[in-house]
């Protein structure tokens, strides 16, 4: 195993452990929440079983579609601040 993946390891624990995967997953609820994501992947959701029947679509198929749907359909402004808190928590970790 090579360096930069123990990092990588070790990091990804830290992560969880010290509950900010945690603190940060409740930020992202919310501001999805808060921006109507859930209501629109709930809405696509219902509406890709009535276009294409519920008889001739399985949940793999609509779990793959909704998830292709969800993730790109996640507001940019709740991705950049994500990623700015990450970034905030990366440099305090590895100081």
């Amino acid at each position: 195993m090579s360096e930069s993946e123990k990092m990588r390891i070790a990091l990804s624990r830290h992560f969880v452990d010290s509950g900010e995967k945690e603190r940060l997953m409740s930020i992202l609820r919310a501001r999805l929440v808060e921006s109507g994501w859930n209501d629109n992947l709930y809405a696509f959701c219902r509406d890709t079983v009535r276009s294409r029947n519920l008889a001739s679509i399985t949940m793999d198929d609509l779990v793959k579609e909704a998830a292709e749907h969800g993730r790109g359909s996640v507001n940019e402004n709740i991705k950049k601040e994500l990623l700015t808190h990450i970034k905030k928590y990366l440099d305090a970790a590895l100081e």
